[in-house]
């Protein structure tokens, strides 16, 4: 029988990706696995034929192909759990006139990591494959939806992440603390995968980026001429999108006394009415809040309701700062390096000097800084190392375009009218937040702005009042 040039190209196909020593699995649009090559075979220790055309979900749940195909996005350096064997897992979709078809993946076991550590003699390469040793050793303890929260195995934060493994399936409330940018959001969806309702909606609302005045009706939903401007057939709030799943409240600390009332009764009845409505909405909801807000002084101050605290404070999961934790600065700063060679397709390393750099420096933006901080230097690196000079101005003390924050006792020299109103408006800001000891609303209404232009400045500047912040601080 002679086979057609596509059976031809198909069975190339096929021996070549055999040749290769990674693990390769492929699935269709479907989530059904396609192929799978010898070396899958071999180190997972399956059957491929027995695999072929059977669905992903079925046998390996919460699978990182899936994710890549579901989401159409890659997933770098993940970890996977198969028949009790971890592995270090690269996932894409497959394209096809701009519609994902399918899904690819490779994926490494523990002792080829460790030939390749034998293998390579440089300390860049040394660095990334402890690294992945890490991943690993994170694999084992923690559950898998939980590995976006990078941390070193060493880190003091290894302990309460495997706990909320216990906590998640449960609907105990769970308040999650810490300083902006230190990944509070990737906790709470960690949480939600983890827990009975996945699959059902996660829901995220910032309770300190939406006026007052319109924070009511973005919870609780709104009917038809509630208000001018509301739309004619009203709309659903964000408890109502999250019934029967995860309701994320940020900032909560941010939110107003009059309207925590509300909430709490919200939280109590397990119900809702809309606003303008007179309709009563049963709720089955799971809240997850977080706040970078000293509640308990606010409390004292009669600016947060102790009632509606002990709602939402279930259990306490608090993050230290990055200062604190310079073992998971130093993983991230290899995670995010190869995040990026992905995302930009070229490979970029780090000199010594300038992670040494990195490690001293407080990084009051924490997680987001870092990796804004990295991606700037990746992008302007002139050889394949980024060095101090290629980092953000504002981090190694020069000019930067973004205004940073006067120093005391500095002569401004600039005549720039835009540069000098930018620069004053850190300063106000940043001494707003520590007069008012982080209490944004607290602080708006010492600005006199709107809440809306707060936040416009406050993302803009968002790296140089942390900076500032934290020099009041020292």
């Amino acid at each position: 029988m002679v086979l057609s040039a596509v059976q031809v190209d198909m069975s190339f196909l096929m021996n070549m990706f055999d040749a290769i020593y990674d693990g390769v699995k492929i699935i269709d649009r479907h989530g059904r696995f396609l192929f799978i090559n010898k070396s899958a075979e071999r180190n997972m220790e399956i059957v491929r034929d027995e695999w072929i055309g059977r669905h992903a979900e079925e046998l390996i749940p919460n699978s990182i192909i899936l994710k890549a195909l579901h989401t159409g996005t890659p997933q770098m350096h993940q970890h996977s759990v198969v028949l009790g064997k971890h592995f270090i897992v690269h996932a894409s979709p497959l394209m096809y006139q701009g519609d994902v078809i399918g899904a690819v993946s490779t994926h490494k076991n523990e002792a080829e990591l460790e030939q390749l550590k034998t293998s390579f003699h440089h300390a860049q390469l040394n660095k990334y494959v402890d690294f992945l040793e890490n991943e690993l050793h994170r694999a084992q303890e923690l559950p898998a939806e939980l590995k976006e929260f990078v941390i070193s195995k060493g880190s003091p934060l290894m302990s309460q992440l495997a706990r909320l493994r216990k906590l998640a399936p449960t609907d105990i409330p769970i308040l999650i603390r810490g300083e902006s940018g230190v990944g509070k959001e990737v906790i709470a969806r960690g949480i939600h995968q983890l827990s009975n309702r996945m699959g059902k909606p996660y829901i995220t609302i910032n309770c300190a980026a939406i006026p007052e005045a319109l924070l009511e009706s973005e919870l609780f939903g709104y009917e038809e001429g509630a208000f001018t401007g509301a739309k004619r057939s009203g709309s659903k709030g964000k408890f109502e999108l999250a019934n029967k799943g995860t309701i994320f409240l940020d900032e909560i600390g941010d939110m107003s006394y009059h309207l925590q009332a509300k909430l709490l009764r919200v939280l109590q009845q397990k119900e809702l009415v809309r606003v303008g409505g007179s309709t009563v909405i049963p709720l089955d909801v799971r809240i997850i809040a977080a706040t970078n807000c000293n509640l308990e002084s606010m409390m004292q101050k009669q600016a947060f309701r102790e009632d509606l605290y002990y709602r939402i404070n279930g259990f306490t999961f608090t993050i230290p700062p990055l200062r604190e934790r310079r073992m998971d600065t130093d993983m991230l700063i290899v995670h995010f390096l190869k995040e990026l060679s992905y995302k930009y397709n070229k490979q970029i390393r780090i000199s010594r000097e300038a992670h040494e750099y990195l490690l001293q420096h407080p990084l009051p933006g924490n997680v987001r800084e870092l990796k804004s901080v990295l991606e700037h230097g990746f992008v302007l690196a002139e050889a394949d190392e980024i060095q101090i000079t290629d980092l953000p101005h504002f981090l190694t003390g020069g000019q930067d375009p973004q205004p940073a924050p006067p120093q005391p006792g500095r002569q401004e020299t600039s005549f720039d009218l835009t540069e000098n109103v930018a620069r004053l408006e850190v300063e106000l800001i940043a001494k707003a937040l520590q007069h008012t000891k982080h209490n944004r609303s607290q602080a708006i209404k010492l600005l006199g702005i709107s809440r809306q232009s707060f936040y416009e400045r406050l993302k803009r500047y968002e790296t140089e009042i942390a900076a500032r912040l934290q020099e009041q601080r020292a």
